[in-house]
């Protein structure tokens, strides 16, 4: 099982991003930046040519559970010199800008979940303060939903920071801009097999189903967080045979079942395996579940299920492809045992023959460059979350689309001293197919 798992664990870690660090961050946030000003982040030019994209804030509801306290007071400097900068048309928040998902089980979640919201923007009041005054700067201010926000309305949004515009519904959103409408921008997540929104599953649990896997998975990871990380043998029944690779329908059933697997003997919560700890009363839920009805295991008659959520999951991609305006799908298989080398290539599967130069995503918190044969460049932003990104030990990282006839593109790191450094060349990717 272990095995199976190894190739998608980026998948569905690098989707909910949970480290330790992220819960001691509260303790050693600073109240500004070293070196706060007014500069703008710099002087070359005065022509609004510029669209700087940035995602994955992860702001939440709370410090203590919050992902990006630490960076905070940068991210509030970034955006006041992002409105001095004579040569930037729009700053657009790429997805993950605040969290609905990092949140302990046993968390008071109030059954409205725009109270929620409303409550991650009273909690990060600096940040939002900057955008709006950023959004009277003549820059138009855009926000494209990502997976942990995916149930935030544009009312809501809009009551905080009035004059944003907010491109999404249904969980997710794609917004086109550029002088010729060849940029496209959105989180990427509908991609992902655990974190896409799901509105297929899960039909006699909830009036309106959206949520994916991932969120169960970062409840669950983070109530084990804020439990102190216990290591607790808590004997999780695992499938010790994997199916036939020729039967895909009970092969996917089985990589399925490898994502819980691993996080349930990860997050070894102090809860028992049969306690009813997802106490669900949002979102359309009225009921209460537990790591055993989520998990899927060999039934009676020989097939790999789950006893109450997300049954049979693999047999529902396609049609969430289909609800989530995927052109060009891929197998479940596929997406669930993806690399980080997955994202970029459908991103530029999706855009191809569509006039989109360049598609810029966030959501794996990697950033990265990649031109593919057909013409279109790749961008991720990266994150802004307190915790390093693994493989590059990046964070405060920004893209930066120079659009016109060609447009160009960038990618930049916001220092400790307010300084940005250029790390393009060394993101970027060889060209693929």
């Amino acid at each position: 099982m272990k095995k199976a798992f190894t190739s998608i664990v980026l998948t569905c870690l690098f989707a909910t991003t949970i480290l330790a660090t992220s819960a001691s961050a509260a303790t050693t946030a600073i109240d500004s930046a070293p070196n706060p000003t007014a500069n703008p982040l710099w002087d070359v030019g005065t022509t609004r040519n510029k669209i700087v994209c940035i995602s994955d804030l992860h702001l939440g509801i709370n410090d203590k559970v919050s992902q990006d306290t630490v960076n905070r007071p940068y991210l509030i400097d970034f955006i006041n010199r992002v409105g001095q900068t004579k040569s930037i048309r729009e700053l657009v928040i790429a997805g993950d800008f605040l969290d609905d998902w990092l949140v302990p089980l046993n968390y008071p979640v109030s059954a409205d979940s725009q109270d929620y919201y409303r409550q991650c923007i009273e909690n990060n009041k600096g940040v939002i303060d900057a955008l709006k005054g950023l959004s009277n700067t003549g820059i138009k201010l855009v926000y494209v939903l990502g997976n942990h926000d995916m149930t935030l309305s544009a009312d809501t949004l809009k009551q905080a920071i009035p004059n944003i515009n907010f491109v999404g519904n249904d969980g997710m959103g794609v917004y086109i801009t550029g002088d010729n409408n060849e940029i496209a921008i959105e989180h990427g997540h509908r991609y992902d097999v655990f974190s896409a929104p799901d509105t297929v599953d899960n039909k006699g649990l909830t009036s309106s189903p959206i949520l994916p896997p991932s969120y169960f998975y970062a409840r669950l990871g983070t109530s084990w967080f804020s439990q102190g990380a216990p290591a607790i043998n808590k004997m999780i029944p695992e499938l010790t045979a994997a199916p036939s690779k020729s039967n895909v329908d009970q092969y996917g059933a089985y990589i399925y079942s490898a994502f819980w697997y691993n996080g349930m003997t990860t997050f070894t919560n102090i809860e028992r395996f049969d306690d009813k700890v997802f106490n669900l009363k949002n979102y359309g839920f009225n009921t209460k579940l537990s790591e055993a009805d989520i998990l899927p295991v060999l039934q009676s008659d020989g097939t790999i299920t789950t006893p109450a959520l997300f049954k049979n999951f693999q047999r529902s991609w396609d049609q969430i492809q289909t609800n989530n305006g995927v052109r060009v799908h891929s197998s479940f298989i596929d997406a669930a045992s993806a690399q980080l080398s997955y994202f970029p290539k459908q991103e530029s599967i999706q855009y191809d023959g569509q006039a989109i130069q360049t598609v810029v995503f966030g959501h794996t918190h990697v950033p990265l460059v990649q031109t593919f044969k057909n013409g279109i460049s790749v961008v991720n932003d990266g994150s802004w979350v307190d915790t390093r990104t693994g493989n590059h030990n990046l964070n405060r990282t920004f893209a930066v689309i120079t659009t016109g006839n060609t447009d160009s593109c960038n990618l930049y790191q916001y220092k400790d001293d307010g300084s940005l450094a250029r790390v393009t060349t060394q993101l970027t990717l060889p060209a693929a197919n």
